[in-house]
């Protein structure tokens, strides 16, 4: 299975865009996909993706899959992926 992988603004530098390949036939949810975010890019994703006092995920970075957040879909972080999905993560972001 492949999963699309993009990074926006900030996060472009340290996740780019990726076109992850899982070859075990399992399920691969979003919870996955940051976990080998993490593995490829280390200290660098984690201090931006994660509160560094509880390492829960930012409420503050937005991940889509497939155009919707992950906050709406029913299984959230566990939501099981499909080949050809993408996961589009963006940073938090000021404005007015």
């Amino acid at each position: 299975m492949k999963v699309k992988v993009k990074g926006y603004l900030t996060f472009r530098e340290v996740v780019g865009d990726l076109q992850l390949q899982f070859d075990d036939g399992g399920t691969i949810t979003v919870h996955d996909i940051l976990s080998e975010l993490l593995l490829r890019s280390g200290d660098e994703f984690a201090d931006m993706v994660f509160e560094p006092k509880t390492k829960q995920l930012s409420q503050w970075v937005a991940i889509l899959i497939n155009g919707r957040h992950y906050s709406h879909l029913p299984d959230r972080l566990e939501t099981a992926l499909s080949d050809q999905d993408e996961v589009a993560i963006f940073p938090p972001i000021a404005g007015g």
